[in-house]
């Protein structure tokens, strides 16, 4: 069974030791998480908070880590999309060379510059998470890309 890319969609108490009890459960089955992010910010209450996590994984390990964050106390609900679920979207801020041209793609990827200045722009790149990834490696590829941090969303 080959690894594939996953990201888990976490709702979960906004208190200190829930980040670090989600990661303990990765690194204890040998999983690295790939990116990790937190926001106490939820139109619910203010105990309630999210935690984005993407990694690599078989389907039975994905299965395992699913079932074993939802036994966590801290956790109230894990959601499991693959890489490649059409309800993700990927969202990169992205500091390029002047020379740099990323452009919208209709659905699939959307570009904002976001600032500019003699030297440099710092662009938003929001679309499928494949997409993002593809327009992000386009400007590494052609030495453009001086600094990038990506997340994801669920829509």
């Amino acid at each position: 069974m080959a690894n594939q890319r996953w990201v888990f969609v976490v709702r979960a108490l906004d208190h200190p030791g829930t980040l670090t009890a989600a990661a303990a459960v990765f690194s204890q089955r040998g999983v690295s998480l790939e990116g990790i992010l937190g926001s106490g910010i939820t139109p619910t209450t203010p105990e309630d908070g999210r935690l984005i996590l993407t990694f690599r994984a078989t389907e039975k390990k994905q299965a395992l880590l699913h079932r074993t964050l939802e036994r966590l106390s801290s956790i109230f609900q894990v959601d499991a999309y693959t890489y490649d679920d059409e309800r993700l979207r990927a969202i990169a801020v992205a500091k390029l060379s002047l020379d740099a041209a990323l452009t919208s793609d209709g659905d699939n990827v959307s570009v904002e510059t976001i600032r500019q200045t003699t030297t440099d722009q710092m662009v938003m790149v929001t679309g499928t998470p494949l997409a993002v990834e593809e327009a992000i490696e386009h400007c590494r590829h052609h030495e453009q890309l001086q600094d990038v941090v990506m997340s994801y969303i669920t829509v």
